[in-house]
C-alpha cells in the first residue's frame, strides 16, 4: 500500500514554507500545529489530504523576509572578493542576513536577486526547476547565423552538453539568450567555442522579473504584489505580509 503520510519537515520544505532544519526548530518551540494541537516531536507524520498543519501567526509575522533586485555593475564580484576587488556588499549597504542569490561573474552586469529568505534562494538556484534567465550579449564582430544555430542547439562544455538555448537576433552584433541552467561562465565559454568573443554581457531577467531601467549599482525592494508574484512563480505556498 502506498504511504500517504509525510513528515511535517518534508511537507514544509516541499511547499517552500521553511527548510527542514528551521521546521524542526519551530516544532521544538511549539509553533507548529496539527489539527489545532501543538506538535512537540519532530518525527510526527500526517496525511496532507486529511489533516491540517498550520504555523503560529506570530512566527509568520516575525520572519520579516526581504527581497531586492540589484543591478550589479561590471567589475564587481558577487561574493568572496579577492585582494583589490569589490563585491556587492562593499558598494551598497544591505540589511543583516541579506545575501546575493547565485552569482554573476565579474565582467558581467545585470540583475541579481538579494534576500534573507533561504527557501526562496534555494528555489531560484535549484537546477531541477529550470528557471529562465535572459541575457543580452554583444560581440566585437558580427555574429553569424551558423554560430547562432550552434549556440541554440547546445554545446559540449567540459564533457557535458548544455541545454538548448532560445536565441533572438537583436542586431548584427547583438543577440538575446534565454537559459534554463547556469554553469560557471557558461555563456562566455559557449560563445568562445563558436569563435565569438563577448564585448558586453548583461542579465536582463530572472524568472519573470526584469532589470528594466534600474541603473547599475542601484537596488530596488520588491513590493507586496511582487512578492506574491515571486512566491507563485516559485510554487511557494506562503502568504506575503
Amino acid at each position: 500500500m502506498e504511504e500517504k503520510t509525510i513528515r511535517i519537515q518534508k511537507y514544509f520544505s516541499d511547499q517552500g514554507i521553511a527548510s527542514r532544519r528551521k521546521t524542526e526548530e519551530w516544532i521544538k518551540q511549539g509553533y507548529v500545529l496539527l489539527n489545532g494541537q501543538k506538535v512537540t516531536e519532530p518525527g510526527v507524520r500526517f496525511d496532507p489530504n486529511k489533516d491540517k498543519v498550520t504555523l503560529d501567526p506570530k512566527v509568520q509575522e516575525a520572519q520579516n523576509y526581504l527581497y531586492f533586485i540589484f543591478h550589479k555593475p561590471k567589475g564587481i564580484v558577487t561574493v568572496n572578493a579577492q585582494k583589490g576587488e569589490q563585491e556587492i556588499k562593499d558598494i551598497i549597504k544591505l540589511p543583516k542576513g541579506v545575501v546575493p542569490v547565485g552569482r554573476l561573474d565579474k565582467d558581467s552586469m545585470g540583475l541579481i536577486f538579494l534576500t534573507n529568505d533561504g527557501v526562496v534562494a534555494r528555489r531560484i538556484m535549484e537546477p531541477k526547476f529550470e528557471h529562465e534567465k535572459e541575457y543580452e550579449v554583444s560581440f566585437f564582430k558580427q555574429i553569424t547565423e551558423e554560430a547562432i544555430k550552434k549556440l541554440s542547439q547546445g554545446l559540449f562544455l567540459e564533457g557535458e552538453k548544455t541545454k538548448p538555448v532560445l536565441i533572438k537576433r537583436q542586431g548584427a552584433y547583438r543577440i538575446s539568450m534565454v537559459l534554463k541552467e547556469g554553469k560557471n561562465r557558461q555563456i562566455r565559454k559557449m560563445c568562445k567555442q563558436v569563435g565569438f568573443e563577448i564585448k558586453k554581457l548583461i542579465r536582463l531577467r530572472v524568472l519573470n522579473f526584469y532589470l528594466g531601467d534600474l541603473p547599475p549599482g542601484k537596488i530596488k525592494q520588491l513590493s507586496k504584489e511582487e512578492i506574491k508574484k515571486l512566491y507563485k512563480e516559485l510554487n511557494i505556498n506562503r502568504k506575503s505580509t
